[in-house]
C-alpha cells in the first residue's frame, strides 16, 4: 500500500492542478472539503443524498418530480395528467363551464335574490 502525505499538489510545471487521468476515488468515511470550487462536465451520478448549503442551480431541466410550491419565470407547462390542487388556487381566468367548482355561489342564486326572477 502507498501513501502520499502532502499540504499541497500541483502538476509538473507547478503552475495549476494535477490531471487525475485514472480519475480520484475518496474512501468511504472521507470526503472532498475546501472553499474552491468543484467543476464537473458530463454525466454525475450520486448514490445518496445531497446537500446544498447555497443556492442551487440548473438548466436544460426536462423532467422534475417535485412535491411543494411552484416557482416560475415564465408559464408551467403541464402535458398530461392535469393538476389536482388542494389548497387554495389563485388564477386570473379558468377554461371550461365552473360545473365542477365547489363553495362558490351560482349567478342564478344572485339573479333571484336580485331581481326577483330567475
Amino acid at each position: 500500500m502507498s501513501k502520499v502525505r502532502s499540504d499541497n499538489i500541483s502538476n509538473r510545471a507547478n503552475d495549476g492542478a494535477p490531471k487525475l487521468t485514472f480519475g480520484a476515488e475518496v474512501p468511504v468515511g472521507y470526503g472532498i472539503t475546501g472553499a474552491g470550487f468543484i467543476n464537473v462536465s458530463g454525466v454525475s451520478t450520486f448514490s445518496g443524498n445531497v446537500s446544498v448549503g447555497g443556492t442551487l442551480t440548473y438548466e436544460d431541466v426536462t423532467n422534475v418530480d417535485s412535491v411543494g410550491i411552484i416557482t416560475a419565470r415564465t408559464g408551467i407547462k403541464v402535458l398530461a395528467g392535469g393538476i389536482n390542487a388542494v389548497g387554495v388556487v389563485t388564477a386570473t381566468s379558468f377554461v371550461g363551464s365552473g360545473s365542477s367548482l365547489t363553495g362558490i355561489e351560482s349567478w342564478n342564486q344572485f339573479d333571484t335574490w336580485l331581481y326577483g326572477g330567475g
